[in-house]
């Protein structure tokens, strides 16, 4: 079991479901989940929550894009434990009908792969429809909390939002990909010169780590060395 802990004494706990990496956070006597994984896994996802939860409620959960293998747990737990659902408000409208489409390709296989999704497999994009849910706008934050903070970081999507905990430790979604060694650009974009701003914004934050949804922590190190390169 991978756990971060801040300065302030903030955890964060790595649950794995399926492709996708869930966060929970805990902070004081708040919990929140980041990210729902993919149905197929759900028993996987509720087990362990239920064991890192030990009987406290859930919160909150917050979406950082709304692709099936980010919200299609979302409505489930929604029934099961009635926390808030916080998604970026641009993304509101996917989540309701419970259809995102797959973002274009940062290289030549990934965008064939995303054009011919698009066209002969939209069935890909399908999850559980979120009928109630709140919209937030950037630099949101949890009851007055310092220690909690959301960004707007578009450019895998157009909704795709951070969390940052206590200016140190940063949950970056589909923003940041940590699976391949010393890379960080992510397969899928919508639009990359958002995501280079993105990339820009975390960099003016004070977080030295980011934890994406996908494979390993990333260091602010090679961030700022991958930033530099991308040049848009």
């Amino acid at each position: 079991m991978f756990v971060w802990k801040t300065s302030k004494n903030s955890s964060i706990q790595l649950i794995k479901v399926g492709i996708t990496n869930c966060y929970l956070i805990k902070y004081d006597e708040t919990t929140i989940l980041v990210d729902t994984g993919q149905k197929r896994k759900s028993n996987i996802l509720e087990s362990r929550l239920s064991a890192s939860l030990k009987g406290k409620r859930l919160d909150y959960i917050i979406l950082t894009h709304t692709h099936y293998d980010h919200a299609e747990n979302a409505n489930a737990l929604k029934e099961l434990y009635s926390p808030e659902l916080i998604v970026h408000e641009s993304e509101v409208e996917f989540l309701r009908q419970g259809f995102t489409e797959l973002p274009r390709g940062t290289n030549l296989i990934t965008d064939l792969i995303s054009r011919s999704g698009n066209k002969y497999a939209r069935w890909i994009g399908e999850y559980e429809p979120v009928k109630e849910n709140m919209e937030v706008s950037d630099n949101f934050k949890f009851d007055n909390s310092k220690n909690i903070k959301i960004i707007h970081t578009p450019g895998h999507t157009i909704g795709s939002i951070s969390i940052l905990i206590d200016d140190e430790i940063a949950l970056v979604g589909d923003t940041l990909f940590g699976i391949i060694p010393n890379k960080v650009l992510p397969p899928f974009a919508d639009h990359m010169k958002d995501l280079y701003d993105s990339w820009k914004k975390l960099l003016e934050t004070p977080c030295e780590k980011y934890l994406p949804a996908h494979g390993r922590l990333i260091t602010r190190e090679l961030l700022e060395e991958k930033f530099k390169k991308l040049n848009y």
